[in-house]
């Protein structure tokens, strides 16, 4: 008989847990000797078959899975197992691959947060893609926006609004769904990109301030068109606005950052 090992030697010398070793016994995966006086020992065919199913569990092969692995002990059974684990780990690199793509346009966002944070500058605007149909109104563009996220969750626009400035007053309100080119790029929705109307801007009057609505207000606008006017910059009369996250404290909101920026003429 060749040399056998204690229960506390192979938990030690495989790195796993006594328990481990008695959750693989009592699913019948491995059947060390036990001695009269009920301790177990594990002869080295033991701990080579224990390699195995660690290596399997290491795989993210379940329990039965790896039970009609050792039951069946054909190389057809074994192959079958791991073209379901490739199939099952492909999709959740798929998964994993959006959720980061997600994550750095978000984190694109909140570093612009920062960046411009009740700040006017100019600067241009890029390519900004519009994937729903203009609507008059706040509430009807957010409807747009579930229908979007339920069609295709990775569609996650912005609520998008513009008027024109007629005196004292902003008229002509549109809203739509928008999604500037780097997150359309990030988020790989060049496809729908594709036949989609777009505007950018050259040059506008920009900033980025906390609002306790997720629409701007007239005097929001009042104070950017009264700083353009201070260092002799001519506007279109266009506005737009955007909310870019919302801050929500025992399930209401409490602050709204909003993009607010009015082009400048040529």
């Amino acid at each position: 008989m060749g040399r056998e090992y204690s229960i506390g030697e192979v938990a030690e010398l495989l790195n796993v847990t006594r328990d481990t070793l008695r959750f693989y016994e009592k699913k019948k995966l491995i059947v060390p000797r036990k001695a009269a006086n009920g301790y177990r020992y594990y002869s080295g065919e033991d701990i080579q078959l224990l390699l195995d199913l660690i290596f399997l569990r290491k795989l993210q092969c379940s329990i039965l899975d790896i039970q009609t692995i050792c039951g069946d002990g054909s190389l057809e059974a074994m192959c079958d197992c791991l073209e379901v684990r490739v199939k099952e780990e492909e999709k959740l690199i798929r998964q994993h691959q959006q959720i980061l793509r997600q994550l750095i346009a978000t984190r694109y966002t909140r570093e612009k947060i920062r960046k411009y944070f009740q700040q006017y500058v100019l600067r241009s605007i890029p390519r900004t893609y519009i994937f729903s149909p203009s609507v008059p109104h706040y509430d009807a563009v957010r409807e747009e926006w579930f229908k979007a996220l339920g069609e295709d969750k990775k569609l996650n626009c912005y609520l998008h609004e513009q008027w024109n400035l007629q005196g004292d007053r902003a008229v002509n309100h549109q809203c739509y769904l928008i999604l500037e080119e780097y997150a359309v790029r990030q988020l790989g929705l060049e496809k729908y990109a594709k036949n989609a109307p777009f505007f950018s801007f050259d040059e506008c009057v920009y900033t980025i301030y906390a609002s306790k609505t997720v629409s701007p207000q007239w005097e929001d606008m009042q104070k950017m068109i009264s700083w353009a006017n201070q260092q002799n910059i001519p506007l279109t009369g266009e506005v737009h606005a955007q909310y870019l996250w919302n801050h929500y404290q025992e399930g209401k909101l409490k602050t709204s950052y909003i993009e607010l920026y009015l082009p400048v003429k040529k």
